[in-house]
Formats: structure tokens, sequence, C-alpha cells
């Protein structure tokens, strides 16, 4: 039983990872695109 919850744990870290990634993946796409717009 251990062994599954702290497999659990670590999906759950590794998805809230991901996510959290994504999300400043998605926000510094966001800012690069808002600057190269004000450049021009």
């Amino acid at each position: 039983m251990v062994e599954i919850k702290a497999l659990l744990l670590i999906i759950k870290l590794l998805f809230v990872g991901l996510v959290s990634a994504t999300i400043i993946a998605f926000a510094l796409v966001i800012a690069l695109v808002v600057i190269i717009s004000k450049q021009k």
C-alpha cells in the first residue's frame, strides 16, 4: 500500500509540474508576442 501511495504522489507531482511548466511556457510566448508587437 505504501508503494502505491508513493507512486500516486510521484505521478501527482509530475502532473502538477507539467501543468505549471505549460502555463509558464504560454506566459512566456504571450510576453514575447507583446514585446515583438510593441517594437514594430
